[in-house]
């Protein structure tokens, strides 16, 4: 009876089967969700918040490029007194306001002196006034260099929500990965504390069947052999799970720029919770959102478009430039018919023009933009196609460790009976110790790895929608 009490004993301290999910050094009501952990990113890392001011940075350009067609008030005075003599006053203001194509100017001009320029002469003493208009009828009429500094700030404003995209994006599949690999140590930690415990309980309970004479004492070499090198492997582990929380808290930031360290007790979304609520992706739908979505293509089609207008404007730079002006003249206190406004007699009329005889500069010019069109062109052709294959490539990783982790799962529960099956042939007293700690230790080694290659799910899923250039932080299917 003794015997028979000694083994029951030593059965349940020592085949007490392995839980791959025991957490009962872990606080499973504080989960920190994939979710929850992005959006904090989102809202708070440094990172994030550099890349949201893009958007503003953009805004502030075309603000800039918009200041070309403000108004401007100009004001010339110039006055010069010599031996109690005024050689000349002159007072020259205008209001200029730029059009689309060309600009309307309003002025008011006063001079006099004595050594006045016949040239600034002004009949009335109290000054005259001109509104008039200047337009270009060559260069500049159909494109100038403000218009087309405009229509690139406005390209520019894609091309800095692709870059937001991009470096967020950038931010978060990192922070992904370093999410399930958080996940994963914290698996292989419990499986191996479990393990521990397990290969302790045995060699206690060796000990105690040495110590009643049911066990020879070499009996305890193979079992606290088993139970050191168990010991060894858990610490080795919990510092892989310390330095993959350390790793998330770098992450994690609070208002008014505080960062933030993961409290202890905090674990990770389970692998089943996030996989419950995830979607086959789709190839083509992939594809098909990165050949119209895609950061890098974004970026590449709207600099092409910048391209373009600088291509238009120096092929317009071919042209003669030719300035035309015409001013409407008129007195401001002596106003009558002869100093009125008059189309034929008070005006003042001008003409500027200038043409390059080779255009070397000017053709030179042209030639090189649109050298740097077609690099541009190839260079998005490449980019398309590698982005293809990428997405492509991170589909079939995707594929592939769907299939690991079922055939995975299979070989663990395979490892499981063979354990299993040992144990009844120790109780017939067709086994031994050592054939159940090795099928034990083969069962583990299967339940790390398939743990793994749960993370590396994970990790490939998201990876996926990173490389289709789909932004991280919107709603994944």
């Amino acid at each position: 009876m003794k015997r028979i009490f000694i083994f029951s004993l030593f059965f349940w301290m020592v085949f007490v089967p392995l839980q791959a999910q025991d957490t009962s050094n872990l606080n499973t009501d504080l989960v920190l969700s994939w979710e929850e952990f992005y959006k904090q990113i989102i809202d708070y890392h440094p990172i994030a918040r550099q890349a949201w001011l893009l958007d503003e940075l953009a805004q502030q350009e075309l603000r800039l490029a918009r200041g070309e067609f403000d108004p401007k008030a100009q004001l010339d005075y110039n006055r010069k007194e010599f031996k109690n003599s005024t050689y000349y006053n002159l007072w020259d203001s205008k209001l200029k306001i730029p059009l689309w194509v060309g600009e309307v100017e309003v002025g008011y001009e006063q001079n006099h002196g004595v050594f006045l320029n016949p040239e600034n002469s002004i009949a009335d003493p109290s000054g005259q006034g001109a509104i008039g208009i200047a337009i270009p009828l060559g260069q500049g009429l159909v494109i100038d260099s403000r218009r087309a500094t405009l229509r690139q700030a406005q390209y520019f404003q894609d091309i800095a929500r692709a870059d937001q995209i991009k470096e967020i994006n950038k931010l978060l599949i990192t922070a992904a990965k370093d999410y399930w690999t958080w996940y994963f140590t914290q698996q292989e930690y419990l499986l191996l504390d479990v393990a521990y415990r397990l290969a302790r309980q045995r060699f206690d309970a060796v000990k105690l069947n040495i110590q009643l004479g049911e066990l020879a004492p070499i009996d305890s070499v193979d079992a606290k052999t088993l139970f050191q090198d168990r010991n060894i492997a858990k610490k080795q582990a919990e510092v892989r799970l310390q330095n993959a929380r350390i790793q998330i808290s770098n992450y994690l930031w609070g208002d008014n720029d505080i960062p933030l360290i993961l409290a202890e007790g905090i674990v990770s979304e389970s692998f089943e919770d996030r996989v419950a609520v995830q979607q086959q992706p789709s190839l083509d739908d992939l594809i098909a959102f990165a050949n119209e979505n895609h950061p890098e293509i974004i970026k590449s089609i709207f600099k092409l478009r910048q391209i373009a207008v600088e291509e238009k404007l120096q092929r317009f730079n071919l042209l003669p430039r030719i300035d035309v002006k015409y001013n409407l003249l008129r007195s401001i206190n002596s106003v009558d018919e002869s100093t009125n406004f008059n189309f034929q007699n008070n005006y003042k009329f001008g003409v500027n023009f200038e043409f390059p005889i080779f255009l070397r500069k000017e053709r030179g010019k042209l030639q090189m933009v649109r050298i740097k069109q077609s690099q541009s062109e190839f260079g998005l052709q490449q980019t398309r196609l590698t982005i293809q294959n990428d997405i492509q490539a991170a589909y079939n990783e995707f594929l592939n460790l769907i299939e690991i982790i079922v055939l995975q799962a299979e070989v663990t529960n395979n490892y499981r009976i063979l354990r299993d099956a040992e144990i009844r042939k120790y109780i017939n007293g067709e086994s031994s110790l050592f054939i159940i700690n090795l099928r034990e230790t083969k069962l583990i080694e299967s339940e790390v790895k398939l743990e793994k290659e749960k993370a590396d799910y994970q990790k490939a899923y998201l990876m996926l929608y990173w490389t289709a250039g789909q932004p991280l932080w919107q709603d994944i299917p």
